[in-house]
C-alpha cells in the first residue's frame, strides 16, 4: 500500500471539485451500486482457474460489473471535453507564412534540423510497425494505417498543450482505438498498441513544446531539449522494463509469469483498465455483459454527456467532472478518500486568504506544488524500494 500514497498526495494538486468528483463516484458505486448487484447476484464469487474461491473485493466488483459504466464516463467525458475545445483543431493544417530571405537563420545552430524529422520519422514508423507485429500480432496493414490518425492526433495534442496548458492524451487515444478496432474486432492488440502509441507520441512530443520555455530560462536550447528526451527515453526504459517485471509480473515457484493479478491494490492502474475495457467492449460488443451493466453504460454516457454540458455552459464552474467520476471507480476506495482529505485541506488553507508575501500564503498557496512534489516522490521512491524487497524476499 505505500506505493498508493504517491497517487494518494497527487491529488492534492487536482483542486477539491476534481476529488469530490473521485469521491462520489467511488461512494456511488462501493457504497450504493455494488451491494445492490451483489444481491441481484451480477457481482458474485467466482471459481480461480487453480479451482480456488475468489471471493468478492474491490478488484472483483470493479472487474466483474463497474468497470462498464465507469469506463463510459471517463470516455464519453474525456471526448466531449476535446471537441468542447473547437479552438484546439483550427489551423492545423494551415500552411505558415513563407520566410523571409534577409540571410543566414539565426535559429539553424539552435533548433533540431528538419532533416532529422524526415529521414527519423518513416524509419521509426517501419520500426514502430515491425515491433507491433513481432510482439502483438499486429498486422503490418493495420500499423501502417494508424499512423496517419496517430500523426493528426499529435499535431491536435501539440496544438492543445499551446493553447490550453492541456494534454488530452486520454480522449485521442481513445479515438486510434476505436477507429483501429472498427477495422480488426479479432485481435485486442490492433487497438491496443496503436491506442498506446498514439498516447506516447502525443504526450512526448506534447512535454517537448511545454519545455522549451523553462528550458530556455535555464540556458538548454531546443537541440539540447530534444537530445535530453531521446536520453530520458532509453534510461527510463532500461529502468523501468526490469521494474515491470519484477513487481507486476513476478515469476511463480515454476518460473512462468502471469498477468492474471497484473492490477492490485497497490496497482491500480486506471488508465490501463480503462483501455482495457475498451478492448473488451470492441472485441465483444455488449452482447456478454450482464444487462445490468448495459443499462448503467447508457445512464453513465447520458450522465457524462450532461455533466460536460453544464461544465462547458458554465466555463468550467460546475463542480462534477465525469472523467474523475469515473475514476473514483477503478480507484481504491480508501485512496480516493486520501485524494479528497489532502485536496480539501488545501482547499480550505487558500480559502482562508493569506496575503501574498506573508509566510502562510508561501507556504499553503505557493507552496502546494513543491510539498505534494516532494511527498509523491519520496513516497514513490520508497514504495518502490519497499516492493523490490518483498520481491526478493518472498
Amino acid at each position: 500500500m505505500d506505493g498508493m500514497l504517491g497517487a494518494k498526495v497527487a491529488s492534492t494538486t487536482m483542486g477539491i471539485a476534481v476529488a469530490t468528483s473521485c469521491l462520489l463516484g467511488a461512494f456511488i458505486n462501493f457504497v450504493v451500486l455494488a451491494p445492490i448487484m451483489i444481491q441481484a447476484g451480477d457481482i458474485v464469487a467466482r471459481v480461480g482457474p487453480s479451482g480456488a474461491v475468489v471471493p468478492i473485493s474491490r478488484g472483483e466488483i470493479v472487474n466483474q460489473w463497474s468497470l462498464w459504466w465507469a469506463v463510459t464516463m471517463m470516455v464519453v467525458g474525456s471526448l466531449v471535453g476535446l471537441f468542447a475545445k473547437p479552438e484546439i483543431f483550427r489551423g492545423i493544417f494551415r500552411r505558415a507564412a513563407p520566410r523571409a530571405a534577409t540571410g543566414p537563420d539565426v535559429l539553424a545552430g539552435i533548433e533540431l534540423p528538419l532533416m532529422v524529422s524526415w529521414i527519423g520519422v518513416p524509419v521509426l514508423m517501419v520500426a514502430g510497425a515491425g515491433l507491433s507485429h513481432a510482439f502483438f500480432g499486429v498486422p503490418w496493414l493495420l500499423a501502417f494505417i494508424s499512423f496517419p490518425l496517430i500523426f493528426v492526433l499529435t499535431i491536435i495534442c501539440t496544438n492543445s498543450m499551446a493553447l490550453t496548458s492541456w494534454t488530452p492524451t486520454g480522449a485521442l487515444s481513445k479515438i486510434t482505438q476505436f477507429s483501429i478496432g472498427a477495422i480488426d474486432r479479432a485481435n485486442p492488440a490492433s487497438n491496443l498498441i496503436p491506442a498506446g502509441m498514439t498516447g506516447e507520441i502525443a504526450a512526448n512530443a506534447a512535454n517537448l513544446l511545454s519545455d522549451i520555455k523553462p528550458g530556455y530560462m535555464l540556458g538548454a536550447k531546443p537541440r539540447q531539449q530534444a537530445i535530453g528526451h531521446v536520453i530520458g527515453i532509453i534510461a527510463g526504459s532500461l529502468a523501468a522494463t526490469p521494474l515491470f517485471f519484477l513487481l507486476l509480473l513476478p515469476a511463480d515457484a515454476e518460473g512462468n509469469r502471469s498477468a492474471a493479478t497484473l492490477v492490485s491494490d497497490q496497482f491500480a492502474m486506471p488508465a490501463a483498465l480503462q483501455w482495457k475495457g475498451v478492448a473488451d467492449l470492441i472485441a465483444n460488443g455488449v452482447s456478454r455483459l450482464p444487462p445490468s451493466a448495459v443499462i448503467s453504460m447508457v445512464f453513465a454516457a447520458v450522465a457524462a454527456l450532461v455533466f460536460e454540458i453544464l461544465r462547458v455552459r458554465s466555463k468550467g464552474r460546475f463542480p462534477i467532472s465525469a472523467v474523475s467520476v469515473g475514476l473514483g471507480v477503478v480507484l481504491p476506495p480508501e485512496s480516493v478518500f486520501a485524494m479528497w482529505l489532502g485536496a480539501l485541506f488545501f482547499w480550505l488553507m487558500g480559502r482562508r486568504k493569506p496575503a501574498p508575501g506573508s509566510r502562510s500564503h508561501d507556504l499553503w498557496v505557493d507552496g502546494m506544488e513543491p510539498i505534494c512534489a516532494g511527498l509523491i516522490s519520496g513516497a514513490a521512491l520508497v514504495g518502490i524500494g519497499n516492493a523490490i524487497v518483498n520481491v526478493l524476499l518472498v
